[in-house]
């Protein structure tokens, strides 16, 4: 009994040994970051009014507005997602990456930056904050956004400027 002990240990060890080497490596699928900027051929004061208005159309009450001689950046108050409605921005899960969060609500804010651009133009940036309430004890948490937010907006100022946005690179 006592060499066939010995001889099962002899035979684990290496096992063990070589199976504790093996790792398994879990690699992460890329992200690829947003493009949040766009560009106009259009006049600063027009864009951020144009912005402004986009804003307050997808319902959105605006906290703060500052302009100044080449640049307007605009601040939303939060917006609460709700579980009703059609529209595909008042819904958590369509408008951010939540993966298996067990998210109970959920709230949004956006900051429109617009620039003036040396060759003419306005280059604009839409900023989204999503975050996804857990519980009390967690409250909410930071979640990054798929772009249908940033892209409707693009979509909307394009449409009161009567252009396209051409995408930053």
């Amino acid at each position: 009994m006592g060499q066939r002990r010995l001889a099962l240990r002899l035979v684990a060890l290496p096992l063990l040994l070589s199976v504790s080497a093996c790792q398994i490596t879990w690699r992460e699928p890329v992200i690829e970051p947003l493009n949040t900027n766009r560009f106009f051929d259009s006049a600063l004061d027009q864009t951020c009014e144009a912005a402004e208005q986009v804003v307050q159309q997808i319902g959105l009450s605006i906290e703060d507005v500052q302009r100044e001689d080449n640049a307007c950046l605009l601040e939303t108050d939060f917006k609460v997602f709700s579980d009703e409605g059609e529209n595909p921005m008042d819904h958590l899960a369509r408008v951010a990456m939540v993966g298996v969060g067990g998210f109970i609500g959920g709230r949004y804010t956006l900051t429109v930056t617009t620039r003036d651009v040396r060759n003419a133009g306005t280059r604009v940036r839409v900023t989204s904050r999503i975050e996804g309430y857990v519980n009390e004890e967690f409250g909410y948490q930071v979640l990054r956004s798929n772009g249908l937010i940033e892209t409707a907006v693009f979509d909307h100022i394009g449409t009161r400027l009567g252009e396209p946005a051409q995408q930053a690179r």
